[in-house]
Parts: structure tokens; C-alpha cells; sequence
């Protein structure tokens, strides 16, 4: 029998770290940062001093954790899962799902001020991108998966006896058609890919509960994408905030941005480096000069020279200074707009959402909250188990695991 040890997320959104023991074999699934604990301790004059306080704490994993094992695999690329490899105590290999991703990030920590510069890997841990729908020598298979982060995968552990399926972080309804999906994946999602494949049968299903206990309103994707178009008619121009990541919402709204016929623009280099291989954009978008400076695919503008009917693209990083700069060169007006995207839950990845809609209100901006959430809504669980017909469930990523004791 496969034997599942849920050593962190159980009951916390974030921070989940999954070993999974088969005989003579072990390896672990996500290892990410408990932002929950974090915040406790933390604050923007009280920072991390070491990875063994950051250990001691409880925010990152204990070293024993790692034992038995050679091998880490991330669903996707929020720290709640990723993690620091430099917290790995010990030669492994672990399993991006994107190399590039993890450079370009991994780059900006290193000449960060901030805590995020202990979280580049040590020289001994090793580094492997994840390939979509291939098990490899571990018996693991990633199975792309729609979320807030691209790309992101759940991941099969073919097991001696038992065959395990530990979910990561999705959710049912995204921003794009099967067709588009499949174009940035190439294939389709997990549920189709279960549904396709019926000999697959999971004994073990370790599932995601973010917003389980949760009271804010399920917005699914076509609504908000229906909302946002109403949005971008009335208002102009209008500034669209997303984690940097985001590949779904960015594609949505470069398609919304087609059909109405407005301009775009990238404000934020992370989210147009995310579009480099996307093949066959919906339209074709332009750099911000002063925020985009290092890729050639993108033809560059000034902020002077935008114009009034047009979409601003920009991650959350950037948001506050982007708009300091429009003021500056007097491109605010009364009509403008900012759409305020919340996919994730404010503790996972701390990301101060209130403090950036303040700055909208100072601005005397507009500012609409959309939250299409990145995880999927309670009332789809039945949808999900009917396809996957679990023998057992284990919830993790939830503050609420007993919502699903009675299933």
C-alpha cells in the first residue's frame, strides 16, 4: 500500500508539502512558503533574517522531511507550492514546470532587497522541467491543469498497489476554449484527460479545498469576462492588474482588447515574457518602454505616446509605480478604469490587495474587484468526483478539511 504524509497544508491555504512512500521509493510534492505563519511574524520593518529562522518558525519545511527522498515535484510556480530550494538540505533533483519561469524569477531574486533573495537553489540541488502527460523513472505524471499560474499540473503517481492523485491547485472553468487551452498545453485538461483515459484509477485523491468555508461570491469566468467587456466599453483607458503569471486572464483579455478593437499594452516584462511562445495572440500587443526593456518581439511605446482607448496589462509588482507614472505625464483622466483581478486568496502569496485598490482610490481611479478565483467552488466537487470515483480522499490547501469528512 502507498502511504501519503501530508506533513504541511492540511489545514492551511499554502505551504503544502506531500511525501508520498512506495516500498523503496519516496518522493514529495510541492514544498512551499506557509505565507499564513509569515504574516504573523513579519512585517515591512521586520524581515527574515535566515533560512533556519524561516525553518524554526514553521514557514518553511524541517530538513527531516526530506529524508528517503531524491526527488521534488512543483505543481506550478506560487510560492505556496515552489518554495525556496535553497531550504533543500541535500543533493535532489527537483521538477519544475518551467525552467524559464524559475530562471526569470529566480534572476530577480537574486537582486532583490528584500527576503526573497535566500530563496535561490543551492549548488547541489539539480533542476528538471516537468513534461505534460510523460511518467517518468519515478512513476509520476504531470496532467496540465487550468490556475492562476502558467503552467501548472496535477500530478499521477503510479504506484505497486495503488495509484495516487494529488491535485495541486486548479480549477474546473478557465478563460479559455478547450481549443485554446490545448494551443498553450498541447492537450487537454485533467478531468478530460481522466475521462479519456478510464483504466486510470486513483485509490488516493490529495485534493485542494481553498474556498471551501469561503463566503465571497464564485464568479466564473464567463461572467467576468461579460463584465469586463462592459467595463472596457464605457471606460477608457483602463488599467487590468493580474498576478504575473496569469497566462489564461492575460490571453482573455488580449482577445476581449481584438474585439473591440483598443489598443494593449504590456506594462509588466514578466507577463510579456510569458507571451514570447504563445503562438497565434489574438492581437497584437505593444511594451510599455519604460517597464518592458528586454525583449525584441514586442514592438516598444513610450507612456507619452499610449493611447486614450486602450488596455494596460500589468502585474501587481508594478501596479503602484505604473500608475505614479501616468500621473506624471498626465495620462490619468476621469474616465479611466482599473479592474482590480483577486484569483487568489490574500494569504496565499500576500499580496496586498487592499493596498493597491487604496492607491486607485488616490488616485481617483475606478476601480472594479473581479475575482475569478484560481481554485475551483465547492459546489463542482461532485462534478470532480464523479470522473475521478476516488477510493479515498485526503483535503489539503483548506482551512476547512471538514467539509469533506462526510464524503
Amino acid at each position: 500500500m502507498v502511504e501519503v504524509e501530508v506533513l504541511a497544508g492540511s489545514r492551511s491555504i499554502g505551504g503544502n508539502f506531500v511525501k508520498i512512500k512506495d516500498r523503496d521509493v519516496a518522493v514529495i510534492f510541492d514544498q512551499g512558503v506557509r505565507f499564513d505563519i509569515m504574516n504573523k511574524y513579519y512585517s515591512m520593518h521586520i524581515t527574515p533574517q535566515s533560512l533556519q529562522e524561516l525553518r524554526a518558525l514553521g514557514i518553511l519545511p524541517q530538513p527531516e522531511w526530506y529524508d528517503d527522498a531524491e526527488h521534488v515535484y512543483i505543481t506550478h510556480m506560487h510560492l505556496d507550492h515552489l518554495g525556496a530550494l535553497s531550504n533543500i538540505p541535500k543533493e535532489m533533483t527537483v521538477h519544475l514546470p518551467s525552467m524559464k519561469v524559475y530562471e526569470q524569477q529566480e534572476s530577480r531574486w537574486k537582486l532583490s532587497p528584500t527576503w526573497t533573495a535566500l530563496l535561490p537553489r543551492k549548488y547541489y540541488v539539480s533542476v528538471e522541467e516537468l513534461k505534460p502527460l510523460e511518467e517518468d523513472q519515478n512513476n509520476v505524471m504531470p496532467v496540465p491543469v487550468s490556475h492562476s499560474a502558467y503552467p501548472s499540473y496535477a500530478l499521477l503517481y503510479f504506484g505497486r498497489d495503488e495509484t495516487i492523485l494529488y491535485t495541486g491547485d486548479f480549477r474546473l472553468e478557465g478563460f479559455l476554449t478547450k481549443r485554446e487551452y490545448s494551443s498553450i498545453y498541447g492537450c487537454g485538461s485533467l478531468l478530460e484527460f481522466l475521462e479519456d483515459n478510464r483504466d486510470i484509477k486513483v485509490e488516493k485523491l490529495i485534493i485542494e479545498g481553498t474556498n471551501f468555508g469561503s463566503d465571497r461570491f464564485p464568479l466564473p469566468p464567463e461572467d467576468a469576462i461579460k463584465t469586463i467587456r462592459r467595463i472596457l466599453s464605457n471606460h477608457s483607458p483602463v488599467i487590468a492588474t493580474m498576478h504575473s503569471l496569469d497566462l489564461e486572464y492575460a490571453l482573455a483579455l488580449l482577445k476581449l482588447a481584438s474585439e473591440l478593437n483598443i489598443k494593449c499594452y504590456i506594462v509588466s516584462e514578466s507577463i510579456a515574457k510569458l507571451m514570447e511562445d504563445s503562438a497565434n495572440l489574438p492581437t497584437e500587443p505593444e511594451a510599455i518602454e519604460e517597464y518592458v526593456q528586454n525583449l525584441s518581439f514586442l514592438k516598444k511605446r513610450p507612456i507619452a505616446g499610449t493611447e486614450d482607448r486602450s488596455i494596460y496589462l500589468v502585474s501587481y509588482r508594478e501596479i503602484v509605480d505604473f500608475i505614479r507614472s501616468l500621473a506624471s505625464h498626465e495620462k490619468l483622466s476621469s474616465n479611466m478604469a482599473a479592474i482590480l483581478s483577486e484569483p487568489e486568496p490574500q494569504v496565499e502569496e500576500s499580496t496586498e490587495y487592499d493596498i493597491i485598490a487604496n492607491w486607485f482610490s488616490r488616485m481617483q481611479i475606478n476601480a472594479y474587484r473581479v475575482r475569478v478565483s484560481g481554485h475551483y467552488y465547492p459546489y463542482q466537487l461532485k462534478t470532480i468526483l464523479e470522473i475521478i470515483k476516488p477510493k479515498k480522499i485526503i483535503p489539503v490547501h483548506t482551512l476547512n478539511p471538514q467539509y469533506f469528512r462526510s464524503l
